[in-house]
């Protein structure tokens, strides 16, 4: 049965590396696709309980989603490095030193896990030195610390989902957050509306932790099972100082990108607080939650998986391929995503906003301006795919750098104090940053893939 398990993993090795790419960028990324829309959407459904049942305020959910993402690339950042050397050596065929590697990251991944609990002592100065409005750390701090512990969990989660990930087993991983959905809805649902006293926020993040423990034994059962090839065990945790070394060199601008994209933000939620109040950061973050509808599926697409094992075997041919086949998927869903947003984006905000008219339009009028970024937000993905796939974290860097200190910060600053614009700059700055950055994001992905044959001719012997 062991023996069988293995093989399967060896084909699908082979499949990644020889099949129909086509078929090959569907089969890695639909599961991604769906599992991230499964994890967005009980996002959105914690927004809807804590309206409907009015157990807090979701402006507040908001804000403190928005820095806890922030904190969070630490971790997303390592899971993200340990995937892309896994990758290359599970593509070079490496599989004895692939095993290693995945031991050395989970037993990194445990290190940051400890490290993160820091933020819940922390979390008052923390919460103020982002100008975090002081009633959201009065009524939600409870709510913040309980996500900091879900952190410390999803951290070991992202860790263990990013080595399936780098031998391209996606769908089990599907199908198990299926279930975590299912059990996050229900616990949600029976808190929010049981027969319980004194409900708040903190007790859908509860529901969030008590689900995501539930995964993290999951998880475990799949990579400390004999039959995965890349076995992680209690006797194999250690710190190989050479694989750190390598692991930080690569998730450092991982980290940093990241960070700067959620930083970006949280920014733009603390000017928006102190120039047009806590009412635009509610609108802001529910435009940002409308688009995510279509980008988290796009985000999908940004999986390096295929990329990082085409460069280890050196199948440069294929990696060009792959290029121009995200190129068509990318294109296509976020074009046909932004019509439909738009199309719908009234009845979105009455979702949202039922019972407030001016909050409904100022929504709208906000998601006016961002639903038009999709497809260059996408264009970012398929340049993290081929970046981040060949260890070249440093440009995804430079990308995120550029969105935000070169595009972001700047615009929305000239729009509050030069032009004097109402709330809809917060809107304006997300499309102008995100839409430029993304062409810009194109622009070199494509020069890359173009003269790929030129820079790394031993891709193509």
């Amino acid at each position: 049965m062991e023996a069988s398990l293995r093989e399967k993993q060896i084909k699908r090795r082979e499949y990644i590396l020889n099949g129909n790419l086509w078929k090959v960028v569907i089969s890695v990324v639909l599961p991604l696709a769906l599992y991230n829309l499964c994890n967005f959407l009980y996002g959105i459904y914690d927004m809807m309980i804590v309206q409907s049942a009015n157990i807090g305020d979701a402006a507040d959910i908001v804000v403190l989603d928005q820095i806890k993402n922030m904190i969070s690339t630490i971790g997303a950042s390592i899971a993200s490095a340990g995937g892309i050397i896994v990758a290359k050596k599970f593509g070079e065929g490496k599989i004895e030193e692939c095993r290693k590697s995945s031991n050395t990251v989970f037993t990194l991944g445990i290190v940051i896990s400890i490290i993160t609990l820091l933020f819940i002592p922390l979390g008052v100065p923390f919460l103020q030195l982002f100008k975090t409005d002081q009633s959201t750390i009065d009524n939600s701090l409870g709510y913040f610390n309980i996500q900091i512990l879900v952190l410390f969990v999803t951290t070991l989660n992202s860790i263990m989902i990013a080595l399936e990930k780098s031998k391209g087993s996606t769908k089990h991983l599907l199908y198990l957050n299926l279930g975590v959905i299912v059990l996050k809805i229900a616990m949600s649902t029976f808190f929010a509306y049981g027969p319980f006293e004194n409900v708040n926020s903190s007790w859908l993040a509860f529901a969030t932790l008590l689900s995501q423990l539930f995964m993290f034994g999951c998880l475990s059962f799949l990579c400390f099972k004999k039959s995965n090839i890349l076995k992680i065990c209690f006797k194999d945790f250690n710190l190989n100082p050479v694989i750190v070394k390598k692991l930080i060199h690569l998730a450092i601008p991982i980290f940093a990108g990241n960070f700067l994209f959620n930083f970006g933000k949280v920014f733009i939620n603390s000017v928006a607080t102190d120039t047009y109040g806590k009412t635009c950061v509610g609108a802001l973050g529910i435009s940002n939650t409308i688009a995510g509808v279509v980008n988290t599926v796009l985000n999908a697409f940004g999986d390096g998986t295929v990329v990082s094992q085409n460069y280890g075997n050196k199948n440069g041919k294929r990696i060009k391929k792959f290029f121009a086949i995200e190129f068509v998927y990318v294109s296509s869903i976020a074009i046909v995503g932004t019509f439909l947003l738009f199309i719908f984006r009234k009845s979105i905000a009455v979702f949202f906003a039922p019972n407030d008219i001016n909050y409904q339009t100022m929504i709208i009028n906000i998601f006016a301006w961002e639903c038009f970024d999709l497809l260059f937000l996408g264009f970012g993905s398929i340049a993290s795919a081929i970046f981040n796939g060949m260890g070249k974290t440093k440009i995804t860097m430079a990308f995120s750098m550029s969105r935000l200190f070169l595009l972001r910060i700047p615009t929305l600053l000239i729009l509050i104090y030069v032009v004097e614009m109402n709330y809809v700059a917060c809107g304006i700055t997300m499309f102008v940053s995100n839409t430029l950055c993304g062409i810009i994001q194109f622009i070199v992905t494509y020069s890359f893939i173009k003269k790929l044959d030129v820079k790394y001719p031993l891709l193509f012997n």
